[in-house]
């Protein structure tokens, strides 16, 4: 059964705010680290999650006056951990190797005809870039540049994921035929 939380309604003052996180604090605080702890390894990263599931219930609750569903508490809670793991996939904080100073094996390899090589391989790409319509490069630079999900790029461009996915597709051709010249 699910259990719910009465809220005052959006329009009186913000007096029954602590007050309604702190309702929801004792209900679903341990409910809540279980869950993170299933999910995060470090504590101070499951306490920040926990309070980020409050914080953002206080403020729906604050715009709608809805009440709150014990569901809708993991359903946030899952949102929460989503951002989070997406946050940190971004950073990728587990992918980091520390460089041990002892063992300064760092070549520098950037001799004349490198970086000419490199020089020249940059202004072919770039060219091959420029040749794509508009509306194609866009789209390409939104998701190889900015790492834009395509969902992202189709709410942004105003265009159905279909026509972003066939517009990648035709750059990436595009840019393989130029550089590798292959089709």
């Amino acid at each position: 059964m699910e259990s719910r939380v009465e809220m005052d309604a959006p329009g009186q003052a913000r007096r029954g705010e602590g007050a309604e996180a702190e309702l929801l604090a004792r209900q679903f605080r341990p409910a809540l680290t279980r869950f993170f702890s299933k999910r995060v390894k470090e504590q101070h990263d499951i306490d920040d999650l926990v309070q980020d599931v409050f914080v953002r219930l206080v403020r729906k609750v604050n715009t709608d006056g809805s009440q709150i569903v014990a569901g809708y508490v993991f359903q946030t809670a899952q949102s929460v951990l989503n951002d989070w793991l997406r946050k940190r996939q971004v950073r990728q904080a587990s992918a980091h190797d520390e460089i041990e100073p002892e063992q300064p094996d760092l070549k520098d390899d950037s001799t004349p005809e490198r970086v000419l090589l490199g020089k020249q391989s940059l202004e072919k790409a770039t060219s091959a870039v420029l040749e794509l319509p508009e509306v194609t490069r866009t789209i390409f630079l939104l998701r190889r540049l900015e790492g834009m999900r395509y969902a992202d790029i189709a709410k942004r461009l105003r265009m159905p994921i279909s026509t972003i996915e066939k517009h990648m597709a035709r750059a990436v051709a595009h840019l393989e035929l130029r550089l590798n010249g292959k089709p």
